[in-house]
């Protein structure tokens, strides 16, 4: 009974010691980005800093750059708010459990991000609350940008879910959808809108000029060179008669 009583107690305080280690760890910050604790206080969103559940970065002219505990990373663009809202991480031999979170709110702004443990692997179990609609992924590369005019969201890899009040759409590599608000279904739209990516076409090219025929130029005619005798002494044979 005690040695039942001890695993359980040492069990329990590994799980604490690990929930007590931050959600994400600053890798890069530029600018005045800042972190918000729980309790309204501000620090200074530094290389090497951790951000705890609960906790919001809030990116003002600067980027921040997170990777979360489960292999998550995440690129946060300027003037973006983004809070931890959930996030818990029992490792088990490199796999996510039926325990894993990974809940978080966009408040403001756009972020790139590539899943870790828990969006591959416990897919159900993460999700971002965009204010206008929810974000849940069955891929593993995707951006998100709210704004004023609603919520973008563009797939690379993977595929990704957006659900609101009105139903949900599901977007596939190389799609963006666009969200107004709670009550509008996503609807699909072109790269380039909405914060999308731009790629802009290949501009034709002018035809070729003709090709200029020149003149023959014939060379000019040059004399034969003539070799100068070299002066030298003369040699004269004798005749003898019989």
């Amino acid at each position: 009974m005690k040695a039942r009583f001890f695993i359980v107690f040492l069990l329990s305080l590994i799980a604490s010691v690990c929930f007590a280690q931050g959600a994400a760890s600053v890798i890069f910050a530029s600018g005045n980005a800042q972190i918000v604790g729980k309790d309204g206080r501000h620090r200074a969103a530094v290389r090497g800093a951790e951000v705890e559940v609960g906790e919001t970065v809030e990116t003002a002219d600067g980027r921040v750059q997170l990777r979360f505990s489960d292999g998550a990373n995440m690129s946060l663009q300027p003037d973006t708010r983004f809070r931890i809202d959930e996030f818990r991480l029992v490792e088990k031999s490199g796999k996510a459990s039926s325990d894993d979170r990974s809940f978080f709110s966009l408040l403001k702004g756009g972020f790139r991000t590539i899943t870790g443990l828990i969006g591959k692997l416990r897919r159900e179990q993460y999700k971002v609350d965009a204010v206008v609609a929810t974000i849940g992924i069955r891929g593993t590369d995707y951006s998100a940008q709210l704004s004023e005019s609603g919520l973008t969201v563009s797939t690379f890899g993977g595929l990704v879910e957006v659900c609101t009040d009105a139903g949900c759409s599901q977007v596939a590599p190389g799609e963006t959808v666009h969200v107004t608000d709670r009550k509008s279904k996503p609807r699909n739209e072109e790269r380039g809108t909405g914060g999308a990516l731009n790629v802009p076409a290949t501009p034709a090219l002018p035809p070729p000029k003709p090709i200029e025929v020149l003149p023959a130029v014939t060379p000019p005619v040059q004399a034969p060179s003539t070799v100068p005798s070299m002066p030298g002494p003369s040699y004269s044979i004798p005749m003898t008669r019989p």
